[in-house]
């Protein structure tokens, strides 16, 4: 039988905790926001809140300004109609991109090989109530021992939908998710031939990934070859340490200097 080359599926992903940066930083991230985020970023009530939101979308605009070689502010998004943020400007061949954040972890994915979703959620022991997973996931058997698995199927499950485009929601059919050999998890569909589900009419995985301490995370892939037939090459790297990408972020900072510390 002649040796069949697997295809490549590549995704960059991004981490930061807001407890990294420092203020220049954070005057460099908020300039490279547009009107309307920096409006919204402004509107939370907590400082916490605020920051994470202001480090996720200014994560986004320099990830995708060093990926694309622009400027994080010439970058134009826009809203889907299912909420899923669109880039319209610069016109480029497809970019796929996903954002997640809570207080503590802000995590960022772009692929240009297919869908992808990304979420972290920060680990509360009181909130972890399997059954509201039911609805959505065709669950095995969990003792009280193996509760903290739930944040691992809930961020699952939320980077699946987010992949998929169309947003978590209960009209959707339950999920399966079978472990490969690989390490990652094959996502099925418990209702054969769904058809609002295109995300399944090819092929969906889940990856574990690293977030803050504290919290989990999970990426979802869509792609259009079986896992088999995929090599899966995830570039995992932090803010902080991603030398490309923070000589973006101070060349940026040092350009803007007059507007940020006006």
């Amino acid at each position: 039988m002649p040796f069949k080359k697997k295809k490549r599926f590549n995704v960059r992903l991004w981490r930061a905790s807001p407890s990294t940066l420092d203020l220049a930083q954070w005057r460099a991230l908020t300039g490279a926001l547009s009107l309307s985020e920096r409006s919204k970023a402004f509107s939370f009530r907590f400082e916490a809140d605020r920051q994470a939101y202001v480090l996720a979308h200014g994560l986004r605009r320099f990830a995708l300004a060093f990926m694309l070689d622009v400027s994080p502010q010439s970058l134009v998004f826009r809203d889907d109609e299912n909420g899923r943020p669109q880039l319209i400007k610069p016109n480029h061949s497809p970019i796929y991109f996903s954002h997640s954040h809570t207080r503590e972890s802000v995590l960022f994915a772009a692929s240009s090989d297919g869908a992808v979703g990304v979420d972290t959620e920060r680990v509360v022991a009181e909130s972890a109530d399997i059954k509201l997973l039911q609805p959505h996931w065709v669950m095995p058997e969990l003792g009280e021992a193996e509760a903290a698995s739930f944040y691992n199927y809930w961020t699952a499950l939320e980077a699946f939908w987010k992949a998929d485009g169309a947003g978590l929601s209960s009209a959707h059919p339950r999920l399966r998710m079978s472990p490969h050999p690989r390490g990652h998890w094959d996502v099925a569909c418990d209702v054969p031939h769904w058809p609002d589900l295109t995300a399944l009419d090819t092929h969906a995985v889940i990856f574990p990934v690293t977030s803050s301490p504290g919290c989990v995370a999970s990426l979802a892939i869509i792609h259009p070859h079986a896992s088999d037939a995929t090599d899966f090459v995830i570039h995992e790297k932090e803010l902080k340490k991603d030398a490309d990408l923070m000589g973006l972020f101070f060349k940026t900072t040092s350009a803007k200097r007059s507007d940020l510390y006006a």
